[in-house]
Formats: C-alpha cells, structure tokens, sequence
C-alpha cells in the first residue's frame, strides 16, 4: 500500500496517477469523491463530516482490496500524525507492506498553486481562498522522518 501525504497544492494527485501508470496499483483520492457528492465548494454544509465519512469509506474499501492481494495508492494527504499511526496500524494489521510519500513544498508555493487553481475550478479541485488556505495551514501536522515517509521536495 502506498500512501501519499502533504499539504493542499504540493502535487499529490499528479504524483498518485503516475505511480498509478507505473504500478498499476488502485489509486483512491478522497477528494475525487468528496467532490461528486459535495461539490468544489468546502465551504458547503456539512463539508466537514461527509469529508471525514468519505475519507473512512475510501480507506476502508482500500485496506479490503488490499487484504485481497490488490496494490494499492491512498491519496489522502494524511494532515494528522494520529491519522497516518491509525492508517499504517491497519496495513500492519492485514500484513500488507506499507511505502508512505510525502511532498513537501515551501509554503508559498502552496499557496500560489492552490489559488491559481482556485480560479480555474475542474472536476478534480475545491474552491479556496486565501483565508481558508492559511486556516487549513495552521492544522497540517508535517511528518517526521522517523514515520518513514520517503520526502520528495518541490513536485
């Protein structure tokens, strides 16, 4: 299982369907579904709990397929340390082999890119401003390298 942590704009979903092609394993990007239910809009209600209820669906159907022989990528972002513990517990607990990413990119950048995207809205992205991002910041909990996440810096 391959798990694929940072922050909103630091390339995780471009990285997830290249390692897709060259795996070949299942990518489950929560943020795909959370946008067919919700929308592109977080500011939505109940964004909150259906985006926490989807991020459990999709990684439990991942950790099943998983348990099944089947690769697979979970494209999260894992902002949470406890998250990342309670995720990599689980894979453990099937007997899978777990290989985490983490891209990392200078705060800046982050934010131009997710507010570029902002404004050119597809199937694939939410709506942020400024001030949501920098909320969103303040909560993202970096991983430590003794998680084992292999750094890519700059995707």
């Amino acid at each position: 299982m391959y798990l694929i942590a940072g922050f909103i704009g630091s390339g995780k979903t471009t990285f997830s369907k290249k390692l897709e092609s060259e795996t070949e394993a299942l990518r489950f990007t929560k943020d795909e579904w959370v946008i067919k239910v919700l929308g592109n809009n977080p500011k939505t209600d109940n964004f909150a709990k259906v985006d926490d209820f989807l991020t459990n669906l999709a990684t439990d159907v991942a950790l099943k397929c998983a348990d099944h022989g089947v690769d697979v990528i979970i494209d999260d972002g894992f902002w949470f340390k406890k998250q990342r513990d309670d995720v990599i517990k689980r894979i453990n607990d099937i007997g899978a082999n777990v290989k985490g990413y983490y891209l990392r990119c200078p705060r800046n950048i982050l934010e131009q890119r997710t507010l570029k995207r902002s404004k050119q809205i597809s199937d694939n992205s939410f709506e942020i401003d400024k001030e949501m991002f920098a909320k969103y910041y303040l909560s993202f909990q970096e991983p430590s390298p003794d998680e084992g996440f292999i750094l890519i810096d700059n995707y």
